[in-house]
């Protein structure tokens, strides 16, 4: 059964998402976060009163998922054809997502790519830091614009999907929320911004970044290399372990992360749907 996911089922909801913590830690972050009976988009297949899967929609179209099982993906599946909001940019792993799109397909709105990511994880004992060290600080309400601006740029190149123009509004003070969160770290160069990096969701065994990204004129001086190097030392100070993935086709972005000493733990699948066609 399908149906609603509410402040009462937070708790089978984190015992599920547990059992996975590199793989859910997005989703888990939302539900200790609140969002249950918040957000209109939590959806959950239970097979009697046991909780066995998990869907989040959001509102534009960012969707999320976890379980056990293949009559999960089944019954998510159908629940996502049925929700008043369809996924656009789905998300999450890749043995659970794969059987998910399969079963949802027939339903979905054209596809624009699928790709696969490794999910790439670093230890303290692993992470390889060079002599050559940089200070990233947190990025403050003035360095708003340029953030924004580099973010919408990555997004345009890594997932060719112009998410500021669709809702340059939402899409602004979502940053500017994680801005004053101190979610957003920059490197200056000169006066201004060079390389930025997102701090994401965490739990007790991960933090996860993402949001990499050096300005088109000073790449190929090694910058990402050492801002992802100064933000993982950072963070593992208070967490096991740092998290990040990316499109397995981007050769140059994985040799950065594995010249540090990420290894690849998992894969993800993702698929970005054109929701505007139908």
């Amino acid at each position: 059964m399908i149906r609603a996911l509410t402040p009462a089922a937070r708790g089978a909801a984190l015992q599920l998402l547990r059992l996975r913590p590199f793989h859910n830690v997005f989703l888990e972050h939302v539900v200790r976060s609140g969002g249950l009976g918040v957000l209109p988009g939590f959806m959950g297949y239970f097979s009697g009163e046991s909780l066995e899967g998990i869907l989040l929609i959001g509102s534009s179209g960012g969707t999320a998922l976890a379980g056990v099982g293949s009559e999960s993906c089944a019954a998510l599946s159908e629940g996502a054809a049925q929700a008043p909001v369809q996924p656009r940019y789905i998300v999450g792993a890749e043995d659970f997502t794969t059987p998910f799109w399969q079963a949802y397909a027939p339903s979905a709105a054209p596809l624009v790519w699928e790709r696969r990511e490794p999910v790439y994880r670093v230890v303290r004992e692993s992470l390889r830091v060079s002599s050559r060290r940089v200070k990233l600080v947190p990025a403050r309400e003035q360095d708003l614009d340029e953030v924004v601006a580099n973010s919408a740029e990555q997004y345009r190149e890594d997932l060719r999907d112009d998410r500021f123009a669709a809702d340059p509004h939402l899409f602004r003070e979502r940053h500017r929320h994680d801005v004053r969160e101190r979610r957003w770290w920059i490197l200056r160069d000169s006066g201004r911004i060079v390389f930025q990096v997102h701090v994401g969701p965490e739990n007790e065994r991960v933090v996860q970044i993402g949001g990499v990204f050096t300005v088109a004129e000073e790449r190929n001086r090694g910058l990402a290399t050492t801002g992802v190097a100064a933000m993982a030392r950072q963070l593992l100070e208070r967490r096991p372990a740092v998290s990040l993935f990316c499109d397995e086709a981007n050769r140059a972005a994985r040799r950065v992360y594995e010249r540090l000493g990420f290894e690849a733990c998992s894969y993800y699948r993702s698929w970005l749907l054109d929701t505007r066609a139908r």
